[in-house]
């Protein structure tokens, strides 16, 4: 059983991130920063100005950024290979990675549906009516089991990346990987996530109120749209480049594979 040090995943990804840089930035641009500016000027799937065509964007951009992370996972554990592979990759596994979320997410639900009537019936929370919002105590339950397998979700992106393509073979071994030191990855993630919305809080709350001050109304197809969604991609692209390294080097720790050459080719080709 390998032991988890996150000190350690972090002063490794800040080598990586050193050495590497400009070329895991490529996939970032590439496959976060476009996509969500894009999805910034066309807008969200939700409100009166929604439309097929925001849904779609939204699909394709979530799609995207799962892409994003199998490549930038596959580059930080190694063996060394070049950008262009490390992305071909990524789409490769991509299907596979979708195939996983859908299974945890059935898991999920019938886990919560269950537990709801349970409760319910014991008297402990209360049903949610139709058209009004959710009762606190429900809302607390559903992230007690979303937050655990999103953590393990984490750990299926470097197995997609470097190992099989196989979505059952894909949870065992991420959950093969995790069992010994799952609370300290949970922890992990809810830091991550806890800092990442309070960064993007502070930073809608501060300069995105100065675009709107200066350039209007984020409509759909205007300036002010384009300037926040390039803000939200470089976020978001930062977010993930981070964290997947740090996820990639977190596996690299429990599955042992120290030895495996990090680094990406010169050409980045």
């Amino acid at each position: 059983m390998s032991s988890l040090s996150i000190s350690e995943a972090w002063e490794e990804a800040k080598a990586i991130v050193a050495r590497d840089g400009k070329l895991l930035a490529t996939v970032a641009l590439a496959l976060i920063v476009f996509p969500q500016t894009v999805f910034g000027v066309v807008g969200a799937p939700v409100g009166p100005q929604s439309s097929g065509l925001s849904m779609i964007t939204y699909i394709v951009v979530a799609l995207l950024g799962c892409a994003a992370q199998i490549s930038l996972n596959r580059l930080a554990i190694g063996p060394a290979v070049t950008v262009g592979s490390a992305i071909a990759t990524g789409f490769r596994r991509l299907a596979s990675v979708i195939v996983v979320g859908l299974l945890m997410a059935i898991v999920v639900v019938a886990v919560a549906t269950v537990l709801l009537f349970a409760l319910s019936a014991a008297g402990l929370m209360t049903m949610p009516s139709a058209g009004q919002a959710p009762p606190p105590s429900l809302l607390l339950l559903l992230i007690l089991l979303i937050l655990p397998a999103f953590a393990l979700l984490q750990l299926v992106f470097p197995v997609a990346a470097v190992e099989t393509g196989n979505p059952f073979r894909m949870i065992s071994r991420a959950w093969a990987l995790a069992r010994h030191n799952f609370l300290r990855l949970l922890a992990f993630i809810a830091v991550i996530l806890v800092g990442f919305v309070l960064v993007v809080l502070a930073i809608q709350l501060g300069l995105g109120s100065a675009i709107v001050l200066a350039l209007g109304k984020p409509d759909p197809g205007s300036l002010s749209a384009l300037a926040l969604g390039i803000i939200s991609g470089l976020i978001q692209a930062g977010f993930t480049v981070l964290t997947a390294i740090m996820i990639a080097r977190i596996y690299v720790q429990l599955a042992g594979r120290h030895d495996a050459q990090v680094g990406v080719p010169n050409s980045g080709i």
